[in-house]
């Protein structure tokens, strides 16, 4: 019976001395991560402040609290900065699901445009958590995540006290999969959001119709094909070269043709709900035998006279533009008993034509992965008015 006592309290300090270990680099590796992204931010001009880093010392949790996080962005155009701040963040592993990383947001975060506009976004509740691949765990270079949740209730935007929007719930679900291959899923979206309102000084003010309501808004998008090896570090590469975009052209394009010629794919799909309309708008994206964008498009709009006729209500200015539009899209227009008048279009595009609802609009010229992978590089801007040719230089005396 000792013998039995003796292996059962040997095992459970085993247990709890490798929970301890599991526990002590859990938590290093947060403050370290936390660390290595505000470097990386400060090297692309985003500045990262904050009072304290503390380590939680519960064993139930690994915890990284940073305290009085700020964050300000480099100047503007003309010279004004963002700055942002949160009393406190704390990102979190815990004990009983060690595959899922929590950041605790605050219920309050202040932003300040500039030194004048300072703008308050607080939730009545917030969580956002993202899932540990637990093939990375022990490697610090791959890339940690899987795929992600957020969500928000009760979110109120204020500018010095003063409402200026209200959104019920916002909700977002990611999937990342690196090693997908063929036809597989590399990444996955969905967000919803419900109960989008401007408030009513604004909508008064603006005469926005439908009370300043959005009602629903629900976006999916799907990337599908190989991911590149290289991917994870063209953020960091692009980043380098801000205001270089050709140089960021010749980044982008080639991984771009990589993946479209290993199968690469992609669709979306949109929902909106505002005012009477119901608008759905969807497409998808991919490549023929000779490596030209094929695909398709959608889009349909119910009630649409009602829907144009509240705007019109709203904004008298615009009747002659939608009359322009209504009448250059009526063959796409029809009626319902359930949806009123109606908008239906369906875009097939691909093999040197566009087609809507099966009629060819427009011819579709090739696409030259040459010239996109090798573009020319900017003109040379020479010194003086901005035109192109250098000022004379003075007359000597």
């Amino acid at each position: 019976m000792r013998g039995v006592l003796k292996f059962l309290l040997s095992l459970i300090l085993g247990i709890a001395i490798i929970w301890i270990g599991f526990w002590w680099y859990a938590q290093v590796r947060l403050q370290q991560g936390f660390e290595a992204w505000a470097e990386r931010q400060a090297s692309n001009g985003l500045k990262v402040s904050y009072v304290s880093a503390r380590r939680g010392t519960s064993p139930l949790n690994a915890v990284l609290t940073i305290d009085q996080l700020t964050l300000v962005t480099p100047p503007g155009p003309d010279g004004e900065m963002i700055r942002v701040a949160l009393p406190s963040l704390a990102l979190r592993i815990a004990a009983l699901n060690p595959l899922v990383f929590h950041t605790d947001l605050p219920n309050q975060i202040d932003v300040t445009v500039g030194n004048t506009v300072g703008i308050v976004l607080s939730a009545g509740s917030i969580s956002a958590s993202e899932n540990l691949d637990p093939n990375t765990l022990f490697n610090r270079r791959a890339y940690p995540f899987r795929g992600g949740d957020f969500a928000a209730s009760n979110v109120q935007v204020l500018a010095s006290s003063l409402l200026l929007l209200h959104i019920d719930s916002v909700k977002s679900h990611a999937d990342l999969n690196l090693g997908a291959g063929g036809n597989a899923t590399a990444i996955s979206t969905a967000t919803v959001l419900d109960g989008l309102t401007l408030s009513p000084l604004l909508t008064r003010i603006a005469s926005v119709p439908f009370g300043g309501e959005l009602a629903h808004l629900s976006l999916t998008a799907a990337i599908s094909g190989p991911v590149p090896r290289d991917i994870s570090t063209l953020a960091d590469q692009m980043d380098a070269i801000p205001h270089d975009r050709a140089a960021q052209q010749k980044l982008l394009i080639p991984v771009v043709h990589q993946w479209a010629s290993q199968g690469g794919n992609g669709k979306m799909a949109l929902e909106i709900v505002i005012g009477p309309s119901t608008i759905n708008a969807g497409g998808t994206l991919g490549f023929d035998a000779n490596l030209q964008p094929a695909g398709t498009a959608e889009l349909s709009v119910d009630h649409l006279g009602d829907f144009t006729a509240a705007i019109v209500n709203s904004y008298p200015a615009l009747q002659a533009d939608i009359a322009q539009a209504e009448a250059e899209l009526s063959q796409y227009i029809g009626s319902t008993a359930q949806g009123g008048q109606t908008l239906g279009m369906h875009v097939t595009y691909g093999a040197g034509s566009v087609t809507v609802n099966g009629q060819k609009v427009a011819a579709m010229p090739p696409l030259d992965w040459t010239s996109l992978e090798n573009p020319p590089p900017p003109p040379i801007q020479a010194p003086g008015d901005g035109s192109g040719a250098a000022s004379p230089a003075p007359a000597n005396p």
